[in-house]
């Protein structure tokens, strides 16, 4: 969600598709939850911080972001799903500014197909697949450019680019670090091409 914000602030007309359902929070909801977790019960903090976030933000599911029927604190002590902290993009969705679509269909050039039968032309689809890769369950003929790991296969400096304008960031085990070079060289080829009118 962060990816489109930083799109949307730049002004991008952004597009999100979330995959799955999830918790969002504020920060400070979560910071306050993570104190409480030592004096309350996994369900009484739950509670509590889904009543904090429907104050903080309202119904969100009417913007095509539902919730998990399982709290926030409990999927963050029972499995490895953590919440979204929300650092300014659910403004951004209420307002218009980002708007959330339904699941990918298929993509043909430039253009998407939604789950729903609508289609639409984009100039760039990021595709922000999270910690764990799981682009080989779904990416069709990416060139070479990942792995059977889900990372990518060729070696630093060289990883980040495909054929195509297929790009990966982040998949080189290089850490953040790595990962703002990759966005980097990424959006200076980007660039580059718009510059030379491709």
């Amino acid at each position: 969600m962060e990816v489109a914000l930083d799109l949307a602030e730049h002004g991008a007309r952004t597009f999100i598709v979330v995959r799955s359902q999830l918790h969002i929070v504020s920060r400070e909801i979560w910071l306050v939850a993570m104190f409480l977790m030592k004096f309350l019960p996994c369900r009484l903090l739950d509670a509590l911080i889904l009543l904090l976030c429907y104050f903080r933000f309202g119904n969100l599911s009417k913007y095509g972001l539902h919730r998990p029927t399982k709290g926030p604190m409990y999927l963050k002590k029972y499995t490895p799903i953590y919440p979204v902290v929300d650092i300014g993009t659910i403004k951004k969705i209420k307002s218009g500014e980002i708007q959330v679509v339904p699941s990918i269909k298929s993509t043909k050039d430039n253009y998407v197909t939604f789950s729903d039968g609508r289609f639409q032309n984009f100039d760039a689809i990021v595709l922000a697949t999270g910690y764990r890769s799981s682009v080989k369950k779904w990416l069709k003929n990416d060139d070479s450019l990942i792995g059977e790991d889900g990372m990518a296969k060729q070696m630093f400096p060289n990883h980040w680019k495909g054929k195509n304008r297929i790009y990966c960031a982040g998949l080189a085990r290089r850490g953040i670090y790595g990962s703002g070079e990759d966005a980097q060289s990424i959006a200076n080829d980007i660039a580059s091409d718009y510059q030379s009118g491709k």
